[in-house]
This record gives C-alpha cells, structure tokens and sequence, in this order.
C-alpha cells in the first residue's frame, strides 16, 4: 500500500492550488493522511502550512529517482484552464525537471519544448514569463552539466 500511495502525491500538491476551495482542502487533507501512512513527518507538515514550494522540493529530496514520473505527473495540469492550477504545476515541472540527470535527455529535450510552447502561447503574461525564466535555468543547469562532463572526459584521457 505505501508503494501505491506514492501515486497521487504530485496530483495532491498541485490540487492544493485549485480554485475550488472545497478541491483544495480535500486535496490537502488527502496528502495529510497519505502523509501519516507513509510516516512522513515533514511532508505532513509542509502540507498542514500549505508550503507547496518546500513540499515539491521534500518529494524530490526523498525520492529524486522519480524526478522523470514527477515530470509525467505534473504535465497535464499544465493545461489546466485555471491560471494558479498551471503556475503551481509549472513551478514543480520546473523542480522535477531539475532533477533529471544526463540519461534523460530525451525528456528533458520535451520539457524544454513544452515551456516554449507556454512561453509563446499561454494566456497569461506571468505564466509566458516563468515559462520562459523556468527555460533559461533548466537550459543553464544543462549547459552547464555538459561542460563538466566535457571537463572530466578530457581530464581522465
């Protein structure tokens, strides 16, 4: 059961920001109790604070091997109609996405088209404009990933 009861959690956090008061507060009441089951102290309590950011940033920090599931998980509310649905999802697709590592090009080659495709085409301007500032990182922590990698291919030759 606790396997499973890892599913949802990204959905759980993201409903968190839903504008339907009465989705909001069954989302975080849901992630409590998911929260009690797993024995997962922090994460009970960044929830019962309602600290979405440091709660995307407690999943990944205890299980960063399912940052490309997070990744998955996040996507589709990325075209939610409501505005703070898409910004929460897109704060954590950015934080997951982070967390991809060298094999995971591929998805990270489909995060970085999707964000350009909300940078160019979102309705909202402060939406395009994390669209685009959540680019520009993701691009530079790839960047810069290559060139270490560059670096020690030549230092170990």
């Amino acid at each position: 059961m606790r396997r499973k009861s890892w599913k949802p959690l990204v959905q759980l956090v993201l409903h968190m920001s839903d504008q339907a008061p009465s989705v909001a507060k069954a989302s975080k009441a849901a992630l409590v109790a998911v929260a009690e089951l797993l024995k997962w102290k922090e994460l009970k309590e960044l929830a019962q604070k309602e600290q979405l950011w440091k709660m995307g940033e407690c999943l990944l920090a205890k299980e960063s091997s399912r940052a490309e599931q997070f990744v998955r998980d996040s996507q589709r509310y990325l075209l939610s109609p409501q505005a703070p649905l898409r910004e929460a999802a897109l704060r954590f697709y950015g934080l997951a996405a982070r967390h991809l590592t060298e094999r995971n090009k591929e998805t990270m080659a489909a995060v970085l088209s999707k964000l350009g495709r909300m940078e160019a085409q979102d309705e909202d301007p402060s939406i395009r404009a994390l669209a685009a500032q959540t680019s520009l990182i993701l691009r530079a922590l790839s960047d810069q990933q290559e060139s270490t990698l560059r670096w020690l291919c030549c230092w170990c030759h």
